[in-house]
């Protein structure tokens, strides 16, 4: 009888520390005020636009040169993604290419400046 009792005791003050607990465990984050992921995508003629003008630019040549010397393959135009940053207003071009070990990399231009190229995630 006193095992049962002290059982009930402790389960109950155990349910009850659950559910009476002060605070909330689960909070959800807040949000960041962070503008960096504020862009739209553009397509279209406005995207043919700016693809082309890219592509003809002697910053653009120079960075493809680089990628080639490098042994990396460029795959065209094809999947060129084109984006308007909506609070700053550059426009951001990712050419893709593939590098030596077979992964898609992204060439990054800003304003038809060349800033690098990281991989690409899907």
């Amino acid at each position: 009888m006193k095992k049962k009792m002290l059982a009930l005791i402790c389960g109950g003050f155990i349910a009850f520390s659950l559910f009476a607990a002060p605070g909330n465990p689960v909070k959800a984050a807040e949000e960041e005020d962070c503008t960096c992921h504020n862009v739209t995508p553009i397509y279209g003629a406005q995207k043919n636009k700016i693809i082309a003008n890219l592509i003809s630019s002697q910053e653009f040549k120079n960075a493809k040169l680089s990628i080639i010397k490098d042994g990396d393959n460029w795959r065209g135009i094809n999947n060129t993604e084109v984006l308007v940053h909506n609070s700053y207003g550059i426009t951001i071009v990712g050419v893709p290419f593939i590098d030596q070990d077979g992964k898609i990399m992204m060439a990054t231009f800003i304003d038809g400046f060349f800033m690098g190229s990281a991989p690409k995630y899907e």
